[in-house]
């Protein structure tokens, strides 16, 4: 097996996605093996992935096939609820939420961009696809007959997904008709045996980009296969100025995270500013730019801003991270033994941080606590989410959890963990793999 096509989900705000599937080329390459990724515009046109052969999977020109002679006539997302400003934190319940996000909002949209890859695949010729929660490998593998590996996890596993796994799944929640825009397709390829959106991520062989401890899958068998981070997790020492200077207070770093966006960053700046003043702790704030770190600085002189900072280092230097709950960062902070705050934006991030705290080596607190319904209409009928929209970040909560992790046991957990999850990486056989 020479040729490997890899197509991650790259309709999102981050590139979460996309960073673990170019660690996977990388890998590839190492072995001998010719891969090639397919990208959307937004990371294609910014050269990611351009020691890479690169395939542009172009969602622009969906505006030439979206309009249709039939209501709606202009197919879309349409928020049915009244708002008054951006939520700070979105609650759903499955992937049947992505597919609306990603813009497959009709049969018309879906065939035009399963034409496109179609293109892709008669080009490069490859002997194998892999996915990352991209709903259009898995059908593309079943009409070119080309086995199909998956990188997925516990919430999108498509035997047995569990998305809400730390509390009950609310019947509040009216998920989207996902399958609806790819009932056609479905049809053309005899697949009768889709019966949610996760059974669109199906493959003949599961990667898990953790271990199970981080990721629990039920009765995983020998199509499943624990490769620990899809990320580099060697020692990071890009130098931290406010870090080296002479402190005995312990180190946070603060990251607001990447492309899922927050809305209120400057409450939540703020925020983090008055509670962690005066306190005796050296705290380091990444702004991500989103609000230049000169507004924010000169008020505290144990809590700094910077508009942007190394982040595997800070985190490698810290004795504390206060995060998003990304994939790419709690890698990290297991990689590095470190215990972590998790303040998610919406739940797939809640539910990373709810496995640390399931772990004893993190706490998820959330800045926002208040919870409405947003209704949604799309082509398919309605469905809903839950959203808050107030800021209300609790300081006390905030600092009783930093001083029982960084002063607590959790330290001891993580050295396991940590040991556990570099193990895994290290044992992983790719050539194993690929002899499908």
């Amino acid at each position: 097996m020479k040729r490997i096509l890899i197509i991650p989900s790259d309709h999102g705000g981050g590139r979460g996605h996309v960073s673990r599937c170019l660690y996977l080329a990388g890998l590839l390459r190492s072995f001998g093996k010719e891969s090639a990724i397919v990208l959307e515009p937004k990371h294609y046109s910014s050269g990611t992935g351009s020691d890479y052969k690169t395939f542009l999977l172009d969602t622009r020109k969906d505006r030439f096939v979206k309009y249709q002679f039939k209501k709606p006539f202009k197919p879309g997302i349409k928020l049915k609820s009244k708002v008054y400003k951006r939520p700070a934190f979105v609650e759903f319940n499955s992937l049947s939420y992505q597919v609306p996000r990603d813009g497959y909002w009709t049969p018309k949209l879906v065939n035009f961009r399963f034409e496109q890859l179609s293109k892709i695949i008669e080009q490069f010729k490859p002997d194998l696809l892999v996915g990352d929660t991209h709903f259009l490998t898995f059908l593309a593998g079943e009409k070119f007959k080309i086995p199909v590996i998956q990188i997925t996890r516990l919430a999108g596993y498509p035997p047995q997904p569990e998305f809400f796994w730390w509390k009950e799944n609310s019947a509040n929640f009216k998920q989207p008709l996902a399958l609806g825009p790819f009932m056609p397709l479905l049809n053309e390829l005899h697949l009768s045996d889709i019966q949610k959106a996760e059974d669109l991520l199906k493959g003949n062989k599961y990667l898990i980009p953790a271990i199970p401890e981080v990721e629990p899958i039920k009765g995983s068998d020998e199509s499943v296969t624990f490769c620990g981070p899809l990320a580099e997790v060697k020692t990071h020492n890009q130098n931290i100025p406010f870090f080296n200077e002479e402190s005995t207070f312990p180190k946070i770093y603060v990251s607001i995270g990447g492309g899922a966006g927050r809305s209120q960053e400057r409450k939540f700046f703020d925020a983090i500013l008055a509670i962690f003043d005066m306190q005796e702790y050296s705290v380091l704030v990444s702004t991500g730019n989103r609000i230049k770190a000169d507004k924010l600085n000169g008020k505290s002189v144990n809590v700094h801003f910077e508009n942007w900072v190394h982040g595997p280092s800070a985190i490698e230097q810290s004795d504390l991270v206060i995060y998003h709950g990304g994939y790419g960062t709690t890698m990290e902070v297991l990689a590095n033994m470190k215990p972590s705050i998790v303040m998610p934006s919406h739940s797939e991030q809640e539910g990373n941080g709810r496995r640390l705290e399931s772990l004893e080596i993190g706490k998820t607190v959330h800045f926002c606590n208040d919870r409405q319904d947003l209704n949604f209409e799309w082509p398919f009928g309605e469905y809903n989410m839950r959203a808050g929209f107030d800021f209300d970040l609790d300081g006390k909560q905030l600092l009783d959890e930093t001083k029982k992790l960084i002063y607590g046991d959790s330290i001891e957990k993580l050295k396991s963990l940590s040991a556990n999850l570099i193990k895994a990486k290290e044992d992983f056989n790719i050539e194993k793999l690929l002899g499908l």
